[in-house]
């Protein structure tokens, strides 16, 4: 299941332990961090009819401070094939007697997401007409690492986020 990771801990284990330090690390987690992530990851999937639902866990060891951010909900599976992406496959019908589809030939998709992050637009068919076929060969597709994206867009913000929670929890130590 795809999930973003962020990890924050440095010359500072002697710290984590410490009651009043993991109360303010936690609430910085819970009241700033997982809800800019979800926000994040809600904005990928905006214009998509069938969105996942995505939560957050923290985790706080002497060693680590970690964030995982991942898809629930009955659409999460179809994330997980846009972000990680699927080899080729074959489509069969299941509960019709036919499939049914726009197809203008290959090339005709122009899809709403793309490699690199690409997201959003229209997720379109230029020029096709209504197909019909008992099984189709799927190309499969390229992963769009959503995850790896935000990640990198919001790496700086999370060290900066935390920095300052560090900074507060030390605050609150020597009052």
């Amino acid at each position: 299941m795809p999930t973003v990771a962020f990890r924050t801990v440095r010359k500072r284990r002697a710290f984590v332990n410490a009651p009043q330090v993991k109360k303010v690390l936690e609430a910085a987690l819970d009241g700033e961090v997982k809800p800019h992530f979800i926000d994040e990851f809600d904005k990928v999937v905006a214009n998509w009819k069938h969105k996942p639902i995505f939560k957050g866990r923290k985790f706080i060891t002497a060693d680590k401070i970690l964030v995982n951010i991942f898809p629930t909900g009955t659409d999460k599976l179809i994330y997980t094939y846009v972000t990680k992406g699927t080899r080729a496959h074959v489509i069969r019908v299941k509960n019709a007697q036919m499939l049914a589809f726009m197809w203008g030939g290959h090339g005709s998709y122009n899809a709403k997401t793309g490699p690199g992050g690409k997201f959003g637009g229209p997720g379109t068919v230029s020029g096709g007409t209504m197909t019909f076929a008992k099984q189709v060969n799927h190309p499969g597709n390229a992963p769009r690492d959503f995850e790896g994206v935000i990640r990198k867009k919001e790496k700086q913000w999370y060290s900066r986020t935390m920095e300052n929670a560090w900074r507060r929890a030390i605050r609150a130590m020597s009052k």
